[in-house]
């Protein structure tokens, strides 16, 4: 996922972490908005006071959660550079050994033949 995704999903998290309270409607014909009135108002006197702080804990814990997400999401994007960076490190260490390796074989031909031509001097 790019850096631009994972902003956008970001966002997106933070912006639905808020919980916010509907308004009550009613699609009953002719008493709809009566009956939407009386729910708005009973909700008011039975619930609201018990609601609302329950939807704010909500919302402090929703945002808290979202933002742990992002700092996660940054200290993984940072350790995936780290390991590409290491596989690259890695490689180039690979490529010199194996240059170094050849050199040495080709070190220890060149030796083994001039200690031949002594011997055979």
């Amino acid at each position: 996922m790019s850096e631009k995704q994972e902003q956008v999903e970001q966002d997106w998290m933070m912006a639905e972490a808020e919980v916010v309270e509907r308004p009550f409607t009613s699609t009953t014909p002719l008493i709809g908005s009566l009956l939407a009135r009386f729910r708005s108002g009973w909700n008011s006197i039975a619930t609201k006071w018990y609601v609302r702080p329950l939807l704010a804990q909500q919302n402090q814990f929703n945002r808290l959660v979202a933002e742990r997400f992002g700092e996660q999401n940054g200290r993984l994007i940072a350790q995936d550079r780290q390991q590409t960076q290491h596989s690259h490190d890695l490689a180039e260490i690979t490529a010199l050994l194996t240059q170094l390796n050849r050199q040495l074989t080709e070190l220890d031909q060149r030796l083994t033949a001039l200690e031949s031509q002594s011997a055979d001097k």
